[in-house]
């Protein structure tokens, strides 16, 4: 199941049913929604529409989506707060609308997230005060019952994305990883490469959690230790930086969905397409 993020065209301020035709018209079995979109009315006409007219395509629900009327960030460690309690509906709704095999979140962050529109593409969380460690663990897991609930019901899978030590995710190590599965055996691991590499914890990644990883955003990043920026969301440009992916035995099976922004062309991706495309056959 190889896709696109449909925030890659949401940052080209087209709206949810246009990203999901170009995403399809692209090539692709596969779309993601994602968190970039703004609000639209009719939201969920529009996604029975999506799903009306791309019949055996493939979907995936992620970050924050559908989008609220106020743009705001979906942060799990503040637990089941009335407009996560929303958040977390209209997840498994859109899901249930979409027939969609994966839900995925971010970890939570042990600060306060909000919104400001910073023209960046994936940079525009600002983060506030400081959040009890353990109140944030209690947060996140609440939620995640919630999201265990929602898949079962929904029959989808639901996983957690690793992402890089900026704003203090709460789930970072392989040893708070565990934590989480420990007590939620069901979820699975969104395994983002792009944090990974910039992270330099892909081989430690794999090594504990191959067999648990649901989804992968697929993109490229330098390391942090020859660059500050942080995850670059660069194209796939070799079979070499697949070959690490070699580990995940059920490659075939998930989803693996590009994220990029707007650093990255449309001919970027369909290149990209191919090496990945390639890598998947010699398996």
């Amino acid at each position: 199941m190889l896709g696109l993020s449909s925030s890659y065209f949401a940052f080209r301020k087209k709206g949810i049913y246009d990203s999901a035709k170009s995403v399809f018209d692209l090539g692709f079995d596969t779309v993601e929604l994602g968190a970039a979109h703004s609000f639209e009315n009719g939201v969920w006409e529009t996604l029975k529409k999506i799903k009306l007219d791309f019949p055996g395509k493939n979907f995936t629900v992620h970050g924050l989506f559908p989008p609220l009327e106020q743009r705001a960030w979906f942060n799990a460690s503040s637990g089941l707060t009335a407009e996560n309690k929303r958040v977390i509906k209209n997840f498994f709704r859109a899901a249930e609308i979409l027939e969609a095999d994966v839900v995925s979140i971010h970890p939570g962050f042990r600060k306060q997230l909000s919104w400001q529109e910073t023209g960046l593409d994936m940079a525009d969380a600002v983060f506030g005060r400081q959040l009890p460690k353990e109140k944030s663990w209690k947060g996140l897991f609440a939620v995640l019952k919630e999201f265990s609930k929602g898949a079962e019901k929904t029959g989808c899978a639901f996983a957690i994305e690793n992402v890089p030590m900026i704003g203090e995710p709460l789930v970072f190590s392989v040893q708070d990883f565990e934590r989480v599965f420990d007590e939620f055996p069901n979820a699975g691991l969104l395994l983002d490469t792009g944090h990974a590499w910039f992270g330099e914890m892909l081989p430690e990644l794999l090594e504990s959690y191959s067999q648990k990883v649901a989804q992968i955003h697929l993109h490229y990043s330098r390391p942090k230790s020859v660059q500050s920026i942080g995850d670059e969301h660069l194209p796939i440009a070799s079979m070499q930086q697949l070959e690490p992916l070699k580990a995940i035995r059920q490659l075939k099976r998930i989803p693996i969905i590009f994220e990029h922004g707007s650093n990255v062309s449309l001919e970027e991706i369909r290149s990209e397409k191919k090496i990945v495309e390639e890598f998947l056959k010699g398996l």
